[in-house]
């Protein structure tokens, strides 16, 4: 059976000297696993169409669990997002998140809009990649099942506020009296949390932010797709902004990135 679909290429892997398998996030059928012959041969015709980051139509022949190519078409390399080794790093870790979070045979829409977004704003060079990174992370977590709650004070339901707390692991923000009043509560049951590497492990990790970061929060998670970069953030309120949002995904992805580390070296 021959399908047609439109997929962006996440994960390239060699096979033998001339063919690779490639991870392939799509809109209908989620992340489907694609076999790429003679792929890697220059003068192969699908040699273009199966590079990482490419946005592809493919022509696909399906068998039990993995799909073989037939035909290949580019509709969108994003090549200007290799133009720096911190964009393609920072391109790199966003595939890497969108491969992790999608799943087959599910409706991925979303996500592959939002990746496709973010790779879009990487070549394009007008926005702060810690602000694209910061707004993927948020929005490509909320879509694996872990949606903060914005209506102010988890507690006394207070807003708008001076200043938020909040706490990582239940998604809550508190206002500073009544993260104050449970702050004994959270040092009993605090156990190791490794912030160098923003893993969570098992404690409450409180992070205070600004009216205006809680904004962007809100902002990355309304806006429709089309905009949800168009903002702009203060160098302080970007770094803490970044810092929640990132935190936030590893700690309920429960796992590192060997990509987003290289990232931050080169950052």
């Amino acid at each position: 059976m021959l399908i047609t679909v439109k997929g962006l290429v996440i994960r390239e892997t060699p096979v033998g000297d001339f063919d690779k398998m490639l991870s392939v996030l799509t809109a209908e059928y989620g992340k489907i696993s694609v076999f790429a012959r003679g792929a890697k041969k220059m003068k192969s015709p699908f040699f273009v169409s199966t590079q990482m980051f490419c946005y592809s139509e493919f022509v696909l022949r399906k068998t039990t669990d993995v799909f073989y190519i037939s035909e290949g078409t580019l509709i969108e390399g994003f090549f200007d997002l290799r133009n720096t080794l911190e964009g393609s790093a920072l391109a790199s870790y966003i595939a890497d998140v969108a491969r992790d979070i999608s799943t087959e045979n599910t409706d991925e829409s979303k996500l592959l809009r939002l990746t496709l977004n973010s790779l879009f704003a990487i070549a394009k060079g007008k926005k702060p990649l810690p602000l694209i990174k910061a707004v993927f992370e948020l929005r490509a977590v909320c879509y694996a099942g872990f949606l903060p709650r914005l209506s102010g004070c988890d507690v006394c339901g207070k807003a708008p506020l001076p200043t938020y707390f909040f706490d990582i692991a239940s998604g809550v923000f508190f206002c500073e009296d009544c993260y104050h009043a449970r702050e004994k509560l959270f040092e009993d049951e605090a156990r190791h949390i490794n912030e160098a590497e923003g893993i969570y492990a098992g404690a409450h990790l409180i992070i205070q932010i600004t009216p205006s970061v809680f904004a962007a929060v809100i902002y990355a998670l309304s806006a429709p797709q089309e905009r949800i970069f168009s903002f702009t953030l203060e160098d302080d309120a970007l770094h803490d902004f970044s810092v929640l949002c990132e935190k936030y995904l590893l700690c309920h992805l429960e796992r590192d990135f060997a990509t987003l580390d290289f990232y931050h070296a080169l950052s």
